[in-house]
């Protein structure tokens, strides 16, 4: 029995998808937990390798790996799932309270951000300081090497427990909140087709909504036990 088992795990079709180096990241957790689900359904398993944002994309787009977890932004050469995986909220940080509520409000400030988040980094209007991670990211923030933190709420807040970090005030009014979709490379368009309805199922269920409440319970538990581990 257990080797039939065996087998049939073996033959269930594999598809890998890149994200962003970022393994404490709720969105991302929230997204791989939907798509794990979602892809299940259709007699499939996932693999999700960190990379960095762009190769990710590049890689996507080559075949090298079957598409990219999810993004804020389509890319011109993959496929967008039309349903969301993850409503997200781009929130400002800083160490002062700032009427933060548009992004013209942040040119006179210099703005921290995790390198390869394509909706920042396109405002090259702005002072703009890309670290490469979110850790590194939020302790420049906290340190005052630069103005504002830009970043997803839920992500920043995690990260700000378990490093211990207190002094960053979340903006009240998200910069840009708004959809995440799960993107394919160009081989897979009768596969999109066919998760977009199981995804359209899982929305009119709640079960995405489900998913992302869990994620977010579990990671700020995570981040109390962390915190607290590295107390003295």
């Amino acid at each position: 029995v257990l080797m039939l088992a065996f087998s049939a795990l073996a033959a269930e079709p594999l598809l890998r998808f890149g994200t962003f180096t970022n393994i404490n990241s709720p969105g991302l957790e929230a997204c791989e937990r939907v798509l794990r689900e979602a892809y299940a359904k259709l007699g499939y398993s996932i693999s999700i390798e960190h990379l960095p944002a762009q190769r990710s994309l590049y890689w996507a787009e080559t075949g090298r790996l079957d598409g990219d977890l999810c993004r804020a932004q389509p890319y011109a050469s993959l496929i967008k799932v039309p349903t969301p995986i993850l409503h997200w909220q781009l929130t400002a940080f800083s160490t002062r309270q700032l009427d933060i509520n548009a992004w013209s409000d942040l040119k006179p400030f210099k703005v921290g951000y995790e390198r390869g988040m394509t909706i920042i980094a396109e405002h090259s209007e702005l002072n703009l300081l890309p670290a490469n991670s979110i850790e590194s990211a939020i302790l420049q923030a906290s340190m005052g090497r630069v103005d504002v933190l830009l970043n997803d709420d839920f992500t920043t807040r995690y990260n700000l427990r378990r490093m211990g970090v207190e002094n960053l005030i979340a903006n009240p009014t998200p910069l840009a909140p708004g959809p995440a979709f799960h993107l394919l490379n160009s081989k897979h368009q009768k596969l999109a087709e066919q998760l977009n309805e199981v995804l359209l199922e899982m929305t009119a269920n709640d079960r995405i909504r489900q998913i992302k409440d869990e994620v977010i319970e579990d990671f700020m538990r995570k981040a109390e036990q962390e915190y607290r581990q590295e107390q003295p």
